[in-house]
């Protein structure tokens, strides 16, 4: 965002690096102001819902459109604490959700407009959502990680 209320800071160079990758991923939380997400096991708790939606259906000011890079048949992933979405012809698809939290509690009712939710929702790897090393070296060396 190149926009905080009344500051106007300036996009940088976000504009033209977004537009020309071929994959695009953004991450940060789905809520903001208060939100405490706790990882326990392999499960995220979401302790306390922020009181901010931060995916709303209305916006101050543009400086990436979806719709663009639709036409440019780019990849566009979103990466929240507690989801995974990604950008379809037909709209934002859910297409994950971290262990323990629900879709119908704790993902749709904090986003202002309407997104698909995959019919293949898979988990995303309860490693993530465990206090100890991930062993990302051995897990890409073994193939257990896709790019």
């Amino acid at each position: 965002m190149s926009r905080f209320g009344d500051k106007i800071i300036g996009p940088g160079g976000f504009i033209n690096i977004s537009q020309g990758a071929r994959k695009v991923v953004f991450s940060g939380t789905l809520t903001a102001s208060g939100l405490k997400a706790v990882p326990d096991g392999g499960t995220l708790v979401i302790a306390n819902e922020g009181t901010v939606k931060k995916w709303v259906k209305d916006v101050y000011q543009i400086t990436f459109s979806g719709p663009f890079a639709q036409e440019r048949q780019q990849e566009v992933v979103f990466i929240t604490e507690r989801a995974v979405f990604k950008l379809t012809p037909h709209g934002l698809m859910l297409t994950e959700v971290a262990p323990g939290v629900s879709v119908e509690k704790h993902v749709l009712p904090n986003i202002e407009f309407d997104v698909l939710v995959s019919p293949d929702l898979k988990l995303m790897d309860a490693t993530i959502f465990k206090n100890q090393p991930m062993n990302l070296a051995v897990r890409f060396h073994e193939g257990a990680v896709q790019t």
